[in-house]
């Protein structure tokens, strides 16, 4: 469960109009983490680690987390993160203009120019270290 959680920020879906993006599921997120898997070679106890909330700062774990938020549609390789779909997805329930700002922390501009791999990991690590209790709670069911 923690890892489904974790992964929800892990987020990004190659990038689509606002208007067409949606707040995505537990089915969501484990239909894109078994194609991330996949598709980057991640071992059995790689997944071990990331269910333990241990992220190593390696080439794998970086491209992994890339492709999870790409495909949930929160990061894109040009421009980077998707603050507002961010917002939408972390900020259900909450004060939205809150949930932006304490994003905004984390969802800087990449300006040591770092591969969008790391750029996307760099992201996550400040998410989940400045806000769990978010990450924790944005991932609804669907219906």
């Amino acid at each position: 469960m923690k890892y489904f959680i974790f992964t929800v920020l892990l987020a990004a879906m190659v990038y689509t109009d606002h208007d067409h993006w949606q707040i995505q599921t537990a089915e969501n997120l484990q239909s894109y983490r078994e194609v991330c898997v996949a598709e980057h070679g991640i071992t059995p106890e790689q997944i071990a680690k990331y269910k333990s909330w241990n992220f190593p700062d390696d080439d794998k774990t970086h491209s992994y987390i890339n492709c999870i938020f790409k495909k949930m549609g929160l990061f894109d390789d040009a421009t980077g993160f998707n603050v507002d779909h961010l917002v939408l997805q972390l900020g259900q329930n909450q004060n939205k203009d809150e949930v932006k700002a304490k994003i905004e922390k984390c969802a800087e501009k990449n300006e040591n120019n770092d591969s969008p791999a790391v750029w996307t990991y760099r992201g996550m690590k400040c998410f989940i270290g400045e806000n769990l209790p978010l990450v924790q709670t944005s991932l609804k069911k669907s219906s």
